[in-house]
């Protein structure tokens, strides 16, 4: 017992030198600083250390607390009060140092319970959310509202303090320690709600880039004759960076092109880059007869208009619907994925394969392969194959393999096909978050 007073102590000590040390260097500094300034504009707070400063308190509390009790009983022979003590710190040891144990592999579960809930919220998920993630609590409020929290919990500390203490006499510290304490919920409220009207208004400008992004994207499956063609895209947030379209390329119906590309970034940024790739890219694709054409000036476009660092991985294929032909220039996404006569194999294309907006001037090149009924091919963004597991396995580019070369493709659509690869990416990933965007389009030579 004497062993962990005293280290609690000491910890106490420490963290309390720290505080002092924050007080003096604020003091010396050149301006004047009053009681009344500082308690008007509190310091910010570090919240390792202010946690770290609570929790010693807390820890001591109940040793100090424990103590007395124990030597209450030994004198009056009365354990009463040892005993409900006793199981009150049997609690609060549950609370922090067990659920952290217990729980500490589904802590993001929690996370996304709290961030999906509306009205119904568990008194116990918000418990363990609270104790699970409370570093990642302090850390995440912005630096403009850290001064109205520490206010709070200020008020807070003097609301106990006013009714430990005992100001006034009968009910005097209740009411005094109550209306602090009510001051700083009040203020505590405010500032969530004031965060929660500023995310609603980002979620109706991200809804809104959403609805233009989805609106630029194929609504119906196209219908070109001896093919069987299915895409879909999966963002990983309400808006992404990844689109996919089908075009022909200098109003040649005759040459059905598939364009496939992922923009740089994520969010509303990248969602605005798509939107404009995608419309300079229609601009383009009635102008050139070949794919390597189409992403040479293309290019320049995106080069012009994006800012540095800002790149476009773009994938274009044309198929030439009689003779079955498949040309495709690549810059910088993913190699095309092609299974015929059950073997599985990705495309190389010739040339460079910088992606779009890297390079001013760079000419592009293509590859022709020639397709035979039964033929499938997959173009992907890395979405599928970087999809990754809660232990932050891959899914990998070998996987992707194995399953395109243990599907039936002779019996099943392009749908099918598309939707098993999905399903199968996602039961690899299990409760693992999406990282990244997911688009797919499968061809189906019939």
């Amino acid at each position: 017992m004497r062993t962990a007073v005293k280290k609690g102590l000491d910890n106490l000590a420490s963290s309390v030198r720290d505080a002092v040390d924050s007080a003096k260097d604020s003091l010396n500094k050149p301006s004047v600083t009053t009681v009344k300034k500082n308690l008007d504009e509190p310091p910010m707070i570090d919240p390792v250390k202010f946690k770290k400063f609570l929790l010693t308190l807390l820890k001591i509390l109940v040793i100090v607390e424990l103590f007395s009790a124990f030597s209450q009983g030994i004198f009056s022979k009365s354990w009463g009060r040892f005993g409900i003590d006793l199981i009150g710190a049997g609690i609060l040891y549950v609370m922090w140092d067990r659920i952290r144990v217990i729980v500490r592999d589904r802590k993001d579960e929690y996370k996304r319970k709290m961030e999906t809930a509306t009205d119904k919220v568990k008194i116990w998920d918000a418990l363990i959310f609270s104790l699970l993630w409370s570093d990642e609590i302090y850390s995440d409020i912005p630096l403009d509202r850290r001064r109205l929290v520490v206010i709070s919990f200020t008020l807070i500390a003097l609301g106990l303090a006013a009714a430990f203490i005992g100001i006034g006499s009968g009910l005097m510290p209740f009411v005094i320690s109550g209306a602090l304490v009510l001051a700083a919920v009040n203020l505590l409220a405010w500032v969530v709600s004031l965060e929660r009207e500023q995310k609603e208004s980002l979620q109706t400008e991200l809804k809104l880039a959403h609805d233009v992004q989805v609106a630029l994207m194929p609504k119906e499956r196209p219908k070109v004759p001896g093919y069987d063609i299915s895409g879909m895209s999966l963002p990983a947030r309400e808006v992404g960076g990844d689109h996919f379209d089908y075009s022909c390329l200098g109003n040649d119906s005759g040459r059905f092109g598939i364009s496939v590309f992922d923009v740089s970034g994520k969010g509303m940024q990248a969602a605005m880059s798509a939107v404009f790739t995608s419309g300079a890219f229609a601009s383009e694709v009635k102008q050139c007869a070949d794919p390597s054409a189409v992403l040479t000036h293309l290019n320049t476009s995106v080069y012009t208009h994006s800012k540095r660092g800002h790149f476009v991985a773009f994938l274009l294929a044309v198929i030439d619907v009689q003779s079955k032909n498949f040309a495709f220039s690549n810059a910088g996404q993913m190699k095309p994925l092609l299974r015929s006569n059950g073997s599985v194999r990705w495309l190389d294309s010739r040339g460079v394969h910088f992606p779009l907006g890297m390079q001013e001037s760079t000419l592009y090149k293509e590859e022709i392969v020639q397709l035979r009924p039964g033929d499938v091919i997959f173009l992907l963004t890395d979405g599928f194959t970087e999809a990754m597991n809660n232990r932050g396995e891959l899914y990998g580019d070998d996987r992707i393999e194995q399953v395109v070369g243990r599907l039936d493709a002779s019996g099943m659509t392009a749908d099918e096909l598309l939707n098993a690869i999905t399903v199968n990416v996602r039961e690899y990933i299990g409760d693992a978050p999406q990282h990244d965007d997911m688009t797919m389009v499968v061809v189906k030579v019939l």
